[in-house]
């Protein structure tokens, strides 16, 4: 099983029609897959979280890689996991400001780089404490 962190932009204004389609087309997905996650829209951008049997996300990400509401796709941290942090997630979600939640400019502008361990898990747990305030729904 791994974790993968993905970053990217949006090709064009992403409505709340979108996302919702997005969602329920993920969630569906997902649950088939054995995939968990998180997603964060905001500020023209997705980052989002996906858990699971490798191939399976590494399928699903080259799927996002041609899904024309992104550009600029970018791996920021992919690691092998025993266990999830979103396992009661088919696909957790936020729509924010995304500086509010974390620096993403700062993620950005190091995604060529490998993010440390420490700070990807305070991310993770920045992303569960948002969303569990918003009673993100599974």
């Amino acid at each position: 099983m791994i974790r993968l962190l993905y970053l990217s932009q949006t090709k064009h204004d992403v409505s709340e029609d979108e996302i919702r389609s997005i969602l329920l087309i993920a969630r569906k997905r997902n649950a088939e897959l054995g995939i968990t996650g998180v997603l964060l829209h905001g500020g023209g951008m997705f980052l989002q979280v996906l858990e699971g049997p490798e191939q399976a996300v590494l399928k699903l990400y080259v799927g996002i890689i041609d899904d024309p509401r992104h550009r600029d796709c970018r791996i920021v941290y992919i690691t092998p996991v025993k266990e999830r942090l979103f396992g009661n997630w088919t696909m957790g979600f936020l729509n924010d400001n995304p500086l509010d939640v974390v620096s993403m400019a700062q993620l950005r502008g190091e995604r060529s780089e490998s993010v440390q361990a420490e700070q990807f898990s305070d991310l993770i747990r920045k992303f569960g404490s948002k969303l569990t305030e918003q009673g993100a729904k599974t």
